[in-house]
């Protein structure tokens, strides 16, 4: 009897599997992503406003040359932004979760190309340089390795023109905190003439290593310089930090749900990481408050790390909404196949 009871448990447990997994599959369980970053929107969305984290490096990477080679002041250098994000669509995602991109949107829509600035080697050098910069990035994906690429290749530009050379340190201290402050010390020990961060936990803890001595900091990837108390405002920073914010335009892009799902009043679901402080801005102080405003019912799902993922996926699927927003994100962005993957049923 035991057998057969066993038998029968085992038969009715992988039956209930295979329901699971089938309607895992279907395509009508698939939602429609739109992410804050065109990079991880390349990877699992399909469709955004998105900044070109390779153009603000080149753009940190004029602003650095105008410190460096110009003396200019970083006090009352600007925090520069992307003033036009593309529209750009992807059609693939679009097809494996069963989504007619509207025609207007496609109409619309721009190829995501980035004019590459041509990298002068030789202004690169290991010894014997005119100045010495350390790069601080969080941790390796996509947006932050452009935004990395674009800076040396923009400063190589603009040391060549001048006829200078630069050392360039370039370190991650993949995503941990203690590493950030680790890397930032070291470079101040070494009196680097000046450090390019990207991501705000990088920036602050350049900031705070800083204090004290005249060693510029140049931030890039930063959505809200302002809030973590980097810059006293976008103008007029005011103090040795300046850059560029990766601040993307959270309205349009949750508008451009609307437009993808054909509701007037659409359901949507806001998923994040709640420990990153740029991704709870662009939800709390950017994207719920334009949900009030135009009329969208909104659901939050917020992860500590990546283990809570697929239950946040779950959590909104289960919550009925109508797309997904994902914000410019450390984590997310890092998990885009995955995020992908359980948004499939893979």
């Amino acid at each position: 009897m035991k057998r057969i009871i066993s038998l029968l448990l085992a038969v009715t447990l992988a039956l209930s599997c295979t329901l699971a997994l089938s309607s895992c599959g279907e395509k009508n369980n698939r939602l429609p992503i739109v992410c804050g970053e065109a990079g991880m929107n390349d990877i699992a969305g399909v469709a955004t406003y998105g900044v070109d984290y390779y153009s603000l490096g080149v753009k940190a990477g004029d602003m650095a040359a105008d410190i460096l080679i110009d003396g200019d002041d970083p006090s009352a250098m600007p925090v520069a932004t992307d003033p036009n994000p593309a529209l750009t669509v992807n059609s693939a995602v679009a097809d494996d979760i069963g989504l007619t991109i509207p025609q207007a949107i496609l109409d619309r829509a721009t190829d995501a190309q980035t004019s590459t600035v041509t990298r002068v080697e030789s202004a690169i050098v290991s010894d014997g340089a005119d100045y010495v910069v350390g790069i601080l990035q969080l941790l390796p994906h996509v947006a932050l390795d452009q935004a990395n690429e674009g800076f040396q290749d923009q400063l190589s530009v603009r040391m060549n023109a001048a006829g200078k050379t630069v050392k360039i340190y370039d370190n991650d201290a993949s995503g941990e905190d203690s590493n950030n402050m680790t890397i930032a010390t070291t470079y101040v020990t070494q009196n680097v003439d000046l450090i390019y961060t990207i991501a705000t936990s990088s920036s602050v803890a350049a900031m705070t290593a800083t204090e004290g001595t005249d060693i510029p900091v140049l931030f890039n990837a930063v959505t809200n310089p302002v809030g973590e108390g980097l810059v006293e405002s976008m103008n007029a920073p005011g103090g040795n930090v300046t850059g560029v914010s990766d601040i993307n335009p959270v309205e349009a892009q949750l508008d451009l749900i609307a437009e993808l799902t054909g509701k007037e009043n659409p359901k949507i679901g806001f998923l994040y990481t709640s420990s990153e402080t740029n991704s709870v801005f662009q939800v709390k102080t950017l994207g719920i408050p334009h949900c009030n405003e135009k009329g969208y019912t909104y659901v939050e799902s917020g992860i500590v790390d990546i283990t809570n993922l697929q239950s946040a996926m779950l959590k909104l699927q289960q919550e009925g909404v109508d797309a997904i927003y994902i914000p410019t994100d450390n984590l997310l962005a890092n998990a885009a196949a995955t995020v992908h993957e359980l948004n499939c049923g893979e």
